[in-house]
């Protein structure tokens, strides 16, 4: 028998059973990480990239064939969606890539509701699209004049007006449905690197064809995260694939004695990757503002910190108590990279190989003032630079010196006088010999920085009595008028893509004019060289090819070789796993965020 009491008891108990089954069940609050970047992206599909910013959020959407080790100094090769590292066959002219079976793309409209697995096909496709001639693509250098059967294919599809993605290729046979061997036409045993760029990552065909020209706005990759909103030049977001197969840190190459290797360990150990959920990246150009979103905890990382805010984080290369005593670390890196103003060696007042030209460039060369560009823009976080190879990479030789490339005014002078290079009409600047004016058109970036530059070239050129005028563009448009060969004078960085100096000396190889090689400097000599040093391994007698390009390249000065860049990575004490690698650099794969802790910073 139920009496009252019990009657209500048991009202009660229903009723609270009913609010706890309509009450939200509260899911674990979503890790976000918020990252600045110092430049707007230009998009996101991998074969028509150009710049290192847009690349690194590419890395994040799409796998590539080969990686690197995270944790590996010096950087280290390993398998990316293939299931080892090929061997270099038959003197390094054929690798055979075998693809890992149940890697998948993102779901996407273009799939028609059916999920859609990577193949062996899928890399090969991507190689063609490479080398579309309505493509343009500026890293077609990578696969350009390698391949047995590519070039003359690519020359067929030109004159069609149309590339041929079906007919076989002889040097590019799918072995079998996971399976692709490449027969290059000479030996070459840096070309494995190619598959670690960004550029080569696999698309599926369906996505590009359903896209056409929007594929820079639609990313289809099987990495980690996917896009999922892009305001362009102001935010890009993107949010964990659910088709990702996974992945864990691999701690073989760690070392112990570096507390950033310590931390990543510690923090990730073997959890399954990515930790993150989203990650919200804003491109901010002008430094101050970039700087005072990270210091108000509007950012979690800020990535490649401008050497002008330097002293105000390190002094005496310890970090400074008001950044410390906020657990803000500080990760410092020489990048393997080389800052250089390129001429155009197809202009008709800079341009050419005839004494007259050479002289003027040589002139321009010695007349900019170097060290005041490190001391005034660079706060001295950036060393001299001697070649355009810098530390880092293999091959870099730190007892080169580059005398032809040293600050001198009066040498600069008497080269100039000698050619009739002279002021005729007594206004201060020098006329060309032909008694025409002599104007020096520099195109750079926009930015602070930028403008410091050009005041600095504005400066050290009316010293030696000639005429120089700047012209400021925004990142993405002097990408483009590089490429188009819409310059006279141009300021240029490159970043190591490959661990190697042939990723340097390619960007003054002849035939890749008009893509890496922007200045369109084309010598045969160090064309010779060049092609050489591909057919050779890691060697002593690779290295001293290596140099004598470098030597070569200087009596005819198509650089103002630049500085070697130091650099500061902000983090938040939030933010775990942070090792930035000096290759694929921003790695979102391996973080992870302490929500309290970022929650409770908010709040103050």
């Amino acid at each position: 028998m139920i009496t009252r009491l019990s009657r209500n008891f048991m009202y009660k108990v229903f009723a609270l059973l009913l609010i706890s089954f309509a009450m939200p069940v509260l899911a674990d609050p979503l890790k976000v990480l918020r990252v600045s970047i110092p430049k707007a992206e230009t998009g996101f599909d991998p074969e028509r990239l150009d710049d290192l910013y847009s690349s690194d959020i590419c890395w994040q959407i799409f796998d590539t064939v080969l990686d690197y080790d995270y944790l590996a100094r010096p950087a280290k090769l390993i398998p990316g969606i293939v299931r080892e590292v090929p061997a270099a066959e038959q003197n390094g002219r054929v690798y055979t890539f075998r693809v890992i079976p149940g890697i998948y793309f993102a779901d996407d409209p273009a799939f028609k509701g059916k999920r859609r697995e990577l193949v062996a096909r899928d890399i090969e496709y991507s190689l063609r699209r490479l080398r579309d001639p309505k493509l343009n693509a500026p890293f077609s250098w990578l696969v350009e004049n390698k391949i047995v059967g590519l070039d003359e294919l690519v020359e067929a599809s030109k004159r069609k007006g149309k590339m041929d993605y079906d007919t076989p290729v002889k040097g590019m046979e799918l072995l079998d449905k996971y399976t692709l061997r490449i027969t290059l036409k000479s030996p070459d045993y840096n070309f494995l690197y190619a598959f670690a760029f960004p550029q080569t990552a696999p698309v599926a065909r369906e996505v590009i064809e359903t896209y056409a020209d929007d594929t820079m706005a639609h990313p289809v990759g099987t990495g980690p995260f996917k896009l999922v909103e892009w305001v362009r030049k102001s935010k890009i977001v993107l949010e964990r694939n659910p088709n990702y197969r996974g992945a864990v840190l691999d701690t073989r190459y760690a070392d112990m004695n570096n507390e950033w290797d310590r931390e990543v360990i510690k923090s990730i150990g073997d959890k399954k990757l990515p930790l993150l959920d989203r990650i919200e990246i804003y491109p901010v150009e002008e430094e101050q503002p970039r700087y005072l979103s990270f210091l108000n905890k509007e950012v979690d990382i800020l990535d490649t910190m401008h050497q002008i805010y330097a002293a105000q984080v390190l002094k005496n290369d310890k970090v400074v108590p008001s950044i410390a005593k906020q657990g803000i670390r500080v990760f410092q890196e020489i990048q393997p990279e080389v800052t250089y103003e390129t001429f155009n060696m197809e202009n008709p007042v800079v341009g050419g190989y005839d004494p007259q030209h050479v002289a003027l460039r040589r002139a321009i060369v010695m007349g900019h003032n170097r060290d005041q560009l490190i001391q005034v823009v660079y706060k001295n976080f950036a060393m001299v630079a001697q070649s355009p190879i810098p530390p880092g990479v293999i091959g870099y030789d730190p007892t080169f010196t580059a005398q032809d490339q040293d600050y001198n005014q009066a040498r600069a002078k008497a080269l100039l006088d000698m050619f009739g290079y002279v002021d005729r009409d007594g206004d201060g600047y020098r006329e060309q010999p032909d008694g025409s004016p002599l104007i020096i058109q520099y195109l750079n970036q926009t930015g602070l920085q930028y403008t410091k530059y050009s005041e600095l070239w504005v400066k050290s050129m009316k010293n030696i009595g000639i005429r120089l005028v700047s012209q400021q563009e925004q990142f993405a448009d002097l990408l483009r008028d590089q490429q188009a060969g819409k310059f006279m004078l141009t300021d240029s960085a490159w970043i190591a893509d490959y661990p190697d100096a042939q990723d340097f000396l390619q960007l003054l190889y002849g035939p890749n004019s008009g893509s890496a090689n922007r200045g369109r400097f084309k010598l045969p000599a160090y064309d010779k060289l060049y092609e050489q040093a591909l057919r050779l391994p890691d060697s002593p007698e690779r290295n001293r090819l290596y140099r004598e390009m470098c030597r070569l390249i200087l009596p005819y000065a198509p650089w103002r070789i630049g500085v070697h860049r130091a650099y500061l990575h902000l983090v938040q004490p939030w933010v775990h796993g942070f090792d930035r690698h000096p290759i694929s650099h921003d790695r979102y794969l391996y973080l992870d965020i302490d929500v309290d802790a970022q929650q409770a910073a908010l709040k103050k």
